[in-house]
């Protein structure tokens, strides 16, 4: 039977895509994910005999201020922090909703896709994104909407991996089942495009988000952040072209990526959910504030988990 026009390469295409994925995947999801938590919890622990020791030779040296003194000259103080707002104190106090944080390229020709379907991909990709992290059905446990979303013949893949647990955090987001959102989610990052071997658009996105979370939380935390889960994904979509490729390969195909979480409840980030830690913690923000930052390498979060 003469071969078919395309029928060759489309055949090769497909198999060379679902192989990668396999791959990919196995790369992305579980050799290569940085499983990186926080709960810090820092005790100092000083013998009183000391303590007094250190006091009396400080005030006969006078690095101490008198009592007296110190207390009709009281230092600076910072101001008290709003309870109806979680951001309050952090960076993330000045970020505002995904849809506006992550920052889009200008779309320009990338290998043979015009600058026009470069554009269409760009926006594809961050509303995938975007689902997948922020939609509330998505949190809640319905992942439904952004497997339907992909390309067909990675679908079954992905569903069993987010079921699965271990690995739901690489494709979306879900909150624990006592948590809730106490605010709008913000964001802040990126996406940049290639291409890969096989003429593919290859989209990266790099993207801390924070989770302000309503739930279950332990009476002794407080300071700045106590209520907020940051966590950082670095991953990436394929798209390939029409031309040349199957209908299953259409669509928005997950590929490699790592990802960091901070003020997070290690036991239910492990299993696939977010959650606030079940310790008490006091000013986690503190010291930590470069977490926020989306230039910040995944290997310099804080680590835990």
């Amino acid at each position: 039977m003469p071969t078919q026009p395309g029928f060759r390469y489309r055949r090769s295409a497909v198999t060379e895509a679902r192989h990668g994925q396999d791959r990919v995947v196995a790369v992305r999801r579980r050799p290569r994910r940085k499983l990186i938590g926080v709960l810090i919890v820092i005790l100092l622990l000083v013998p009183a005999g000391l303590l007094a020791a250190k006091s009396l030779y400080g005030t006969m040296s006078g690095t101490v201020a008198d009592p007296e003194i110190a207390a009709e000259s009281p230092g600076p103080t910072a101001p008290p922090l709003d309870p109806n707002n979680p951001f309050d104190g952090t960076p993330a106090n000045t970020y505002v909703a995904p849809e506006q944080g992550i920052e889009v390229p200008t779309p320009t020709k990338t290998g043979s896709w015009a600058a026009k379907d470069v554009a269409t991909v760009l926006e594809k990709t961050k509303a995938v994104l975007i689902a997948a992290r922020t939609d509330q059905a998505v949190l809640g446990g319905d992942s439904a909407d952004y497997v339907k979303a992909l390309a067909p013949n990675v679908r079954s893949q992905v569903k069993k991996a987010i079921v699965g647990g271990t690995d739901t955090l690489g494709y979306v987001t879900n909150l624990a089942a006592t948590y809730t959102l106490a605010q709008p989610i913000r964001a802040a990052g990126s996406l940049t495009v290639t291409t890969g071997a096989l003429k593919q658009l290859i989209v990266r996105a790099d993207v801390v988000w924070i989770y302000p979370l309503a739930g279950p939380l332990p009476a002794q935390s407080k300071g700045a952040g106590v209520r907020l889960v940051v966590l950082h994904t670095v991953e990436s979509y394929e798209w390939f072209p029409s031309k040349g490729f199957a209908d299953e390969d259409q669509g928005a195909r997950p590929g490699e990526g790592e990802r960091a979480v901070f003020n997070a409840d290690c036991p239910k980030y492990l299993k696939g959910a977010l959650a606030l830690p079940s310790t008490p913690v006091t000013d986690p923000v503190k010291g930590n504030e470069k977490v926020f930052t989306v230039t910040t390498p995944l290997t310099s979060f804080p680590t835990g988990c």
